[in-house]
């Protein structure tokens, strides 16, 4: 899991909340060196939580969706509805991709069924002996999924900040001008919580823009005589 890891790591300050998938990456990465008799099953539960856990947060942050109705979706799904989001275009290829990414998902989710420790626990003896080979591609597999599943969504919310429209770095702050907020409201009496400054700065900056410069060059001209 060192790729995955050293992915959420390089994103750390954009995306300070996916350092727990960088954590889970390094469980999964301890297990192989823990009880072998428990490595492929305990490895197969934790690969299919983590695809599993990284969809679930992917189509929460880009579409709204209730987390009861994504509970109770396979992982093959989650993986399904995940790419989709995640798609830059529609066109056949892209399509067919999901669906070979859904099939491996079943596979995973199969292993984990048959094999895993933690969520179905096994009587003994087992009927499948562990398969250290299948376990380290399982492994291999759910990184490299989960890695491109990240990484799609890391460039899609970077994609949107750079869409999204700049703020003005020279924009004046309603609390930088006390006397022409106090002498707006005494102008204008406005009924309600909201005081006519705060309403116009909130609703019209620019013409709250165009009242503080008058203000401030009648103001200049008096202090002139």
């Amino acid at each position: 899991m060192d790729s995955l890891e050293a992915l959420v790591k390089r994103h750390i300050k954009e995306f300070p909340d996916f350092q727990y998938y960088g954590a889970f990456g390094e469980f999964i990465s301890a297990i192989e060196s823990y009880h072998q008799d428990l490595n492929m099953g305990v490895s197969s539960d934790c690969c299919n939580s983590l695809l599993q856990s990284i969809c679930r947060t992917i189509i929460t942050q880009i579409d709204s969706v209730e987390i009861d109705k994504l509970n109770s979706m396979r992982t093959d799904e989650l993986i399904r509805k995940a790419v989709k989001l995640l798609q830059k275009n529609d066109d056949v290829y892209e399509r067919d991709f999901v669906v070979q990414l859904g099939k491996t998902g079943i596979s995973i989710n199969g292993i984990r069924n048959s094999r895993g420790e933690l969520s179905h626990g096994r009587h003994i003896p087992k009927e499948l002996i562990n398969d250290q080979d299948l376990s380290r591609l399982l492994r291999e597999i759910t990184e490299s999924i989960s890695r491109y599943l990240i990484s799609s969504l890391f460039s899609f919310k970077l994609e949107q900040i750079k869409e999204e429209p700049e703020i003005e770095k020279d924009l004046i702050r309603y609390e930088d001008n006390p006397e022409f907020n106090e002498f707006l409201d005494e102008d204008y009496p406005y009924e309600g919580k909201l005081l006519y400054s705060q309403a116009l700065y909130t609703l019209y900056y620019e013409d709250y823009t165009i009242k503080l410069q008058t203000f401030l060059d009648e103001q200049e001209l008096l202090d002139e005589e």
